[in-house]
């Protein structure tokens, strides 16, 4: 490993250290009590050198918020990419199951995000307009196809963001009150798409 990789390793090392502590301080604490002073007291650092990484506790929130947005993106785009002929109202249930499954995997991390109080998972790339982001846009392309196919009711043209935000209802709901836990979560889960499905289905 030269040089160059051992750095950003650390650095990456470095940046899960400060969004770990940060994660166990919003929990326990709340949000409002987070502060760059507390974290570097955990993890034994001084606060400059947290600020070379973060310059405020939301930039931590946001960089944390990505990291579950790209993983979630990510997950859902292997999905589509694993089965490809499956129809389109398949496909849709596959990837909002995944996408509770991906937020609900990391329930101390995702109570930490909801509990900031920032809107960092619907930051919007176009201001002043509906919600959009890659994961979002994946999900309007998808529910486009279904409209094409006559699957889907026309009204839903560019509703992604609306099923999103019902997925994100649910996952706090799972998250706060420790449904995630039970045996039968995932049959939960199940029956929440199916039902976000046959709404939108003609």
């Amino acid at each position: 490993m030269g040089i160059r990789e051992r750095r950003d390793g650390e650095k990456a090392e470095m940046r899960k250290k400060i969004m770990d502590a940060a994660v166990e301080i919003i929990n326990q604490e709340g949000y409002e009590n987070l502060s760059i002073r507390k974290i570097a007291a955990k993890i034994e650092y001084s606060p400059t050198a947290i600020y070379l990484y973060y310059k405020d506790k939301a930039q931590i929130i946001t960089d944390m918020a990505d990291g579950f947005c790209r993983e979630a993106e990510s997950s859902a785009a292997a999905c589509l990419e694993a089965d490809k002929s499956a129809p389109v109202t398949q496909q849709l249930r596959m990837i909002l199951a995944d996408f509770i499954r991906c937020l609900t995997s990391k329930p101390e991390v995702a109570k930490a995000i909801i509990y900031s109080g920032m809107n960092v998972i619907f930051a919007n790339d176009n201001k002043g307009s509906t919600p959009a982001n890659g994961g979002i846009n994946m999900l309007d392309r998808l529910l486009l196809k279904g409209i094409e196919e006559e699957v889907f009711r026309p009204g839903i043209r560019g509703m992604g963001w609306m099923i999103v935000s019902a997925l994100l209802g649910f996952v706090i709901s799972a998250v706060e009150n420790r449904l995630y836990l039970l045996e039968d979560f995932s049959q939960f889960a199940e029956d929440f798409v199916e039902l976000l499905t046959e709404g939108i289905s003609r």
